[in-house]
């Protein structure tokens, strides 16, 4: 019986060994963000009210306050990593902080977007080698977001290697599942397997020419060719993207250069349809000094000139992200809200791709037209640190031109019959951030889009609007 005991003593005492073995110290940390915000005028129009607008917490519209909450935990070893947030994002009212409806779990055949508080980004990693790192999950993950964003960036789902090849050179390749869809077919003949499904498969090389974290006045530059295939089975269309990125530092500039095309084609069953496209950006950055550093930049991406021919040459993405790129972004301005009901810029997006719903393929919720009239977009801006003025003050401005490259598929109502102008617009961005410790910040959003004459020979001539406010604590 002794002997049971000890053998029992023994195991137990190695169990508890693993298991301490394995323990990790987890780090919790957290956002909340409190945004009241005031949307007007997204058509264009003082004399009618504006259809819903979706923005990250929902569908919204007018006066508002928008509840981004989140906790997060990370814990790592020597080879692994392993970081989780979760989160809840609504729009303040009784029915999302108390999480329920009354009766069913829709209410205006929405869901309780209240009561999803869950793993909103995930990121799992392992490292075998300085040269193959596993990572999946599903967190902020992009092709492009430092410079035009005009391919791909966004939290989807993931899975995929990357790893250093040398001091200088990197790289990453990714499988990205955004839809994995099945019907509830009953009856025979079903459906494939793949019928509504959308993956997407990429890869990207950095390599770095000069410092490879160049100090101001340094050089260093990297040059990064990449490539991605969108097997769009949803909208039975297939498209290879090809692009090369450049950012970095040379002498007193920071340049940021990106082109890529577009090449692909609609399956038979859909129509058919020769997808031929390309986009490209470029900017310059001049840092001058703490509290000025100019930019100006120029985004293009190409329109279709006739939407009932069988050439689909529109610019789309698949995710446009120009809300979140380093040198044009800004969260909460009014060109990466919700503008499909006038201009055609869907929520994260600066490019028209909802300007029409023809030849739909790629773009946020899979819903960008290859028939788009596409973007010449001239910015000029500024930003930096006012603490010789006022410490922990900081701003953002700039000032968005906006035309479109083709009109011919778009509709004057203004002048019925007449061709619609290709000047859409001008935007106006004001941003200042003050933070009151590094725990409490507040930021101010002034943003406006000034409609020209091709909004106006399509929707009208007033004055779309966003007022937001941020109160944001970190810890």
């Amino acid at each position: 019986m002794n002997g049971k005991r000890k053998i029992l003593g023994c195991a137990l005492l190695g169990l508890f060994l693993l298991t301490t073995q394995a323990q990790a110290e987890i780090e919790f940390f957290g956002t909340a963000k409190v945004k009241p915000t005031f949307y007007s005028n997204f058509d264009f129009q003082d004399s009618t009210s504006d259809k819903s607008i979706v923005s990250e917490a929902g569908l919204t519209k007018g006066e508002h306050i928008r509840g981004e909450i989140r906790l997060g935990w990370k814990a790592e070893g020597d080879k692994w990593k392993i970081k989780m947030i979760a989160e809840a994002d609504v729009v303040y009212e009784k029915d999302t902080a108390d999480r329920s409806y009354y009766i069913g779990a829709e209410k205006y055949n929405s869901p309780n977007t209240g009561g999803e508080f869950g793993i909103e980004r995930l990121e799992l990693l392992y490292t075998f080698l300085p040269q193959l790192e596993l990572q999946t999950g599903w967190d902020i993950r992009a092709l492009d977001i430092k410079t035009g964003g005009l391919l791909y960036g966004d939290d989807h789902p993931f899975l995929g290697f990357r790893g250093k090849l040398s001091d200088a050179a990197k790289y990453e390749v990714l499988y990205i599942p955004i839809q994995n869809n099945i019907s509830w077919q009953t009856t025979q003949p079903y459906e494939s397997a793949d019928e509504n499904d959308w993956r997407v498969y990429s890869v990207k090389l950095d390599y770095t020419l000069g410092a490879a974290k160049p100090a101001p006045g340094e050089f260093g530059l990297t040059l990064s060719p990449l490539y991605a295939y969108s097997d769009n089975d949803w909208r039975m269309a297939q498209i290879h993207y090809y692009g090369l990125e450049l950012t970095g530092t040379t002498g007193p500039i920071k340049p940021f250069f990106e082109i890529v095309g577009a090449d692909g084609d609609f399956d038979d069953s859909a129509g058919g349809g020769d997808i031929s496209s390309w986009a490209l950006f470029a900017g310059v950055e001049v840092p001058v000094s703490k509290a000025f550093n100019p930019y100006v930049a120029f985004r293009y991406t190409q329109g279709d000139d006739d939407a009932t021919d069988n050439d689909v040459d529109g610019w789309v993405g698949i995710t446009d992200i120009g809300r979140f790129t380093g040198l044009m972004g800004m969260d909460g301005s009014i060109l990466s809200e919700d503008l499909g009901q006038s201009y055609g810029a869907t929520l994260y997006s600066y490019s028209p791709e909802r300007a029409l719903g023809s030849h739909q393929y790629g773009g946020i919720g899979n819903a960008g037209s290859g028939d788009n009239p596409g973007q010449k977009l001239v910015a000029v801006g500024t930003q930096g640190d006012l603490s010789s003025l006022v410490n922990n003050l900081m701003y953002k401005t700039q000032a968005f031109f906006i035309w479109y490259d083709e009109t011919d598929n778009l509709t004057n109502k203004k002048n019925p019959g007449k061709k619609v102008d290709d000047y859409a617009g001008t935007t106006f961005d004001l941003q200042m951030m003050y933070a009151f410790n590094k725990n409490f910040s507040i930021d101010y959003i002034f943003s406006t889009f000034i409609p020209g004459d091709g909004i106006e020979d399509q929707f009208g001539d007033d004055l779309a609007m966003v007022n937001a406010l941020t109160l944001s604590w970190t810890y």
